[in-house]
């Protein structure tokens, strides 16, 4: 069965309406919902200039790769985040801009990104540091039907 987790995914980007059916089932495939424990995502309940949020529990590993392929596959930036299981896997931020690569960060259970020092010391110059951290805070557009 697997080690379950939460889930928390901000989508933004354009979408052609003819694909909102097949993200639609995508989304009911997981069981996601607009809120922590709402009711199940509806898309008449999409609200007009503001990015998608949605929410799981009980993932399998907290992840939704079926989502996160959609996504990249149509060009949707997003920002998820993934809750850990203890002794099985730490909590992780997952970035997508749009195109390109995504990106993935450790994370608190709190949605926070976390930095390991190894990392921060990998840095030789302070605005390098600050260019990734920067690069790290993903801000999501709006979720536009066309």
């Amino acid at each position: 069965m697997g080690d379950r987790a939460s889930v928390h995914i901000t989508i933004g980007g354009t979408l052609p309406r003819e694909h909102l059916a097949t993200f639609a089932a995508h989304v009911a495939d997981y069981d996601l919902r607009t809120d922590w424990d709402s009711e199940p995502f509806d898309t008449a309940a999409l609200v007009v200039g503001e990015p998608l949020e949605l929410y799981g529990t009980e993932l399998n590993g907290g992840q939704i790769p079926e989502i996160d392929a959609f996504c990249c596959e149509h060009g949707l930036p997003f920002r998820r985040w993934s809750g850990g299981c203890l002794g099985a896997f730490l909590p992780e931020i997952v970035l997508f801009e749009g195109s390109g690569a995504m990106r993935d960060y450790t994370a608190s259970e709190d949605e926070y990104l976390l930095f390991p020092p190894s990392w921060i010391k990998g840095f030789t110059r302070l605005r390098d540091l600050k260019r990734e951290l920067a690069r790290a805070e993903l801000t999501i557009p709006p979720f536009v039907l066309l």
